[in-house]
């Protein structure tokens, strides 16, 4: 018994070892391709299964709308959107259709998150290419059907004195007051370089967009909204204020080479007397207010708090459709979480200074004498409350 122990084991034959290593060559085989099938099965997108999941809450924090308002604004881009060959994908070197819903949920979850196109063209399973042209399509569906939205500055005199009194009843800045300017500056970073897009936008007493005026640093400068006469604002007829004819005006913000003039008003650069800190007070309300109008935009649509990587036209394209979708949405009261706004600092898109060139006109002569006029008038009126 111990010497039939101790012999060695007997070598299998080749044929018997070959065919347990095709075994189980066979079975790694098998183990491979299920997990190459278990990884190749459809995933679940984005916009076809996670957002059907959403609750109301879940749909107005991710798209900055109620599901109610996304469903009629499709409904009102529908007709232009479906003739947009990007989302059909006749004549294109696309072949699958984009359903016209899913296009206004890209383009609104782009406006509404801070993420990157990159990002927004994987989630909803669309290159980055055509995520550019619906970007672009719903855009310009925006302004073909809902431009008006951006109103221009008040024209018939039922807009001024509705304007005007909404004004009055914010602060104490004589009844002529149509607007406020605002500036700021947003990051481009497109084909490996940075640039910067400046916005100048006039708002209202509700501090909605009425006008909207965008430029770049890498094309000739546009002069500064309303620095030459004549203009819409020298059109619009002067109120009586004390007995005096004053001409509407507007605010402007100081260092950004605005002249001053008596349809664009700013604050004293320095003030040596108690009406023009008066006037300076109520002016910095003011922009305050065009501050707040900043953060309430950049907080509904957070893509324009982060640099931007896309060309400075397409970038000029979405700022008026975001602009004119905000004015919308204000006007219906549509909701507007204040958590959204929590990681936005209009503070980091403070438009720098400009320098200021010498100022020739005779029409700076006449602004001086209507600024003190109103910074006097401000401080009587002031006084007679006190009294």
């Amino acid at each position: 018994m111990e010497q039939l122990n101790n012999q060695p084991a007997k070598e299998q034959p080749l044929e018997q070892r070959n065919k347990k290593e095709e075994q189980k060559k066979a079975t790694d085989y098998e183990e491979q391709k299920f997990e190459e099938d278990k990884n190749d099965e459809p995933k679940p997108r984005f916009w076809e299964y996670t957002v059907l999941q959403f609750s109301d809450e879940q749909f107005l924090n991710s798209f900055h709308v109620s599901r109610s308002t996304f469903y009629s604004l499709a409904e009102q881009l529908e007709p232009t959107l479906r003739r947009a060959p990007v989302l059909h994908g006749r004549n294109t070197v696309y072949s699958d259709v984009i359903p016209v819903a899913k296009c206004v949920g890209l383009a609104l979850y782009f406006l509404a998150s801070s993420e990157r196109l990159s990002v927004i063209a994987e989630q909803f399973a669309v290159p980055r290419a055509r995520t550019i042209k619906c970007l672009k399509v719903f855009c310009n569906a925006v302004m073909t059907n809902l431009g008006k939205a951006l109103r221009l500055l008040p024209q018939s005199e039922a807009d001024c004195n509705q304007v005007i009194a909404g004004f009055q009843r914010e602060c104490n800045m004589p009844a002529a007051l149509v607007g406020v300017i605002g500036v700021c500056s947003i990051p481009l970073r497109n084909n490996n370089s940075n640039s910067t897009l400046r916005m100048e936008f006039l708002l209202d007493d509700r501090m909605l967009f009425r006008e909207l005026h965008l430029s770049h640093e890498e094309k000739p400068q546009l002069d500064p909204m309303f620095s030459y006469a004549p203009n819409s604002l020298t059109l619009l007829p002067p109120r009586r204020i004390n007995g005096r004819m004053v001409p509407a005006f507007v605010l402007a913000p100081a260092q950004q080479k605005y002249p001053l003039r008596p349809w664009l008003m700013q604050r004293y650069k320095y003030p040596d007397q108690p009406h023009k800190h008066d006037f300076n007070e109520v002016a910095e309300h003011l922009l305050e207010m065009s501050d707040c109008a900043l953060h309430r935009l950049m907080s509904r649509w957070r893509f324009l708090s982060q640099p931007l990587d896309i060309s400075f036209q397409t970038a000029s394209c979405i700022i008026r459709a975001a602009t004119v979708l905000h004015n919308l949405l204000e006007e219906v009261s549509e909701p507007h979480m204040l958590e959204w706004g929590n990681s936005v600092d209009v503070s980091k898109f403070k438009a720098p200074p400009m320098e200021e060139s010498r100022d020739v006109n005779k029409e700076l002569v006449k602004g001086l004498e209507l600024r003190e006029f109103l910074a006097r008038t401000i401080s009587s009126t002031e006084m007679e409350s006190i009294t």
